[in-house]
């Protein structure tokens, strides 16, 4: 599959790989020249490959309600907020954003690619009364634009003043690129917007953007910026055998809520704590950490690296970690890199300080 703005990345040379069955740029120019980009300038991203599922009808609150992690009813008007589908067992079926389009009747729930037909298919699976459920990933383009220089491109090119969007919240908006919904959250901790748009313009407006001196960026920048942050990622970091507990989400889950799919697990690892806990690694010796490398302490084996890279900002390795309870911040680990014990660091992350508020009362992805 290709997004509408596949034409624009042959243009730019992209290198083009295969992202869950779609043809996606996975760098431009470098991943760290474009992560650098992100951080000290403007880093544009196309990311339509998310899926949007609209959930709407007056019973569609009862029914997220029952679905996600969230209390939706506190939801205001273009408010947004993270969320999790998790499964009876308290697995992790998707992380995403909840977009409240009118409190009360229509929802947008943006999710992750890989898991948007399967996503759908549980929700319809769980759909109840009058609450309907719409699938329109194919018909929304979504650009990303951050960084710190996103608030002046935004203004130059949209005549948009990004301080009168509060961050998680979005402004749905007529413009000469046509109806967007511009929303004030990212996956790089930077500051900026995603755009959710009809295809019909959107090659206008990413040549726009770029004209003000936004750098394409593609996958490779995107994952290091969101480990830089200690974001996870659905399918490495979190997936259906982790909970919300052993992935350090609970503040995603509202405990208060009388009852939500997978609420009785969520009780028992609160109440009898869980064997293991994602967190985060920084390199002392030199080496890169890898998805699978094990974790060992002393000759016992404690945990397996499920995200690392090198951080461009660091110039170290990190990474994302589930490790044994008894390990904590602070300690020394030995990664195995090719057999042989690498010494890294027990951290919580982020590694690196978000310039948006920290991914933790509130998160993005």
């Amino acid at each position: 599959m290709r997004t509408p703005l596949y034409d624009e990345h042959v243009h730019l040379h992209a290198r083009i790989v295969d992202f869950h069955g779609w043809d996606l740029p996975v760098w431009y120019t470098g991943i760290v020249e474009e992560h650098m980009a992100t951080r000290q300038g403007a880093g544009l991203f196309d990311v339509s490959h998310m899926g949007e599922i609209f959930v709407s009808g007056p019973d569609c609150v009862t029914f997220l309600e029952h679905v996600l992690t969230i209390t939706v009813a506190d939801l205001e008007k273009s408010q947004a907020k993270y969320a999790l589908l998790l499964n009876d067992e308290g697995g992790i079926i998707d992380d995403l954003l909840t977009y409240c389009i009118d409190p009360g009747s229509m929802y947008m729930l943006c999710v992750n690619a890989s898991n948007t037909d399967k996503d759908y298919t549980w929700l319809e699976s769980q759909r109840h009364g009058q609450t309907t459920i719409a699938n329109r990933s194919l018909q929304t383009v979504m650009l990303a634009l951050q960084g710190p220089q996103s608030a002046s491109i935004t203004k130059y090119v949209l005549d948009l003043d990004l301080k009168l969007i509060g961050y998680f919240h979005f402004l749905e908006q007529n413009t000469a690129f046509g109806s967007l919904m511009i929303s004030r959250t990212g996956y790089t901790g930077s500051d900026g917007v995603e755009i959710f748009m009809p295809p019909e313009h959107a090659a206008r407006l990413w040549r726009a953007f770029l004209d003000q001196g936004a750098v394409p960026c593609g996958l490779g920048a995107r994952d290091t910026l969101r480990l830089e942050m200690g974001y996870p990622l659905h399918g490495n970091d979190i997936d259906e055998n982790t909970t919300p507990v052993e992935a350090g989400l609970g503040f995603a889950v509202d405990m208060h809520k009388p009852s939500f799919v997978g609420k009785s697990r969520m009780e028992n690892q609160l109440r009898d704590g869980v064997t293991r806990r994602l967190t985060g690694l920084i390199m002392i010796d030199k080496g890169i950490p890898r998805e699978g490398f094990l974790c060992r302490s002393g000759e016992k084996t404690v945990g397996r690296i499920t995200s690392g890279s090198i951080s461009p900002i660091l110039h170290t390795g990190i990474a994302l970690a589930y490790l044994d309870k008894e390990i904590a911040p602070g300690d020394e680990v030995d990664v195995l890199i090719r057999s042989k014990p690498v010494k890294a660091k027990v951290v919580k992350p982020p590694f690196v300080a978000p310039a948006v508020h920290k991914r933790g009362a509130q998160i993005e992805k």
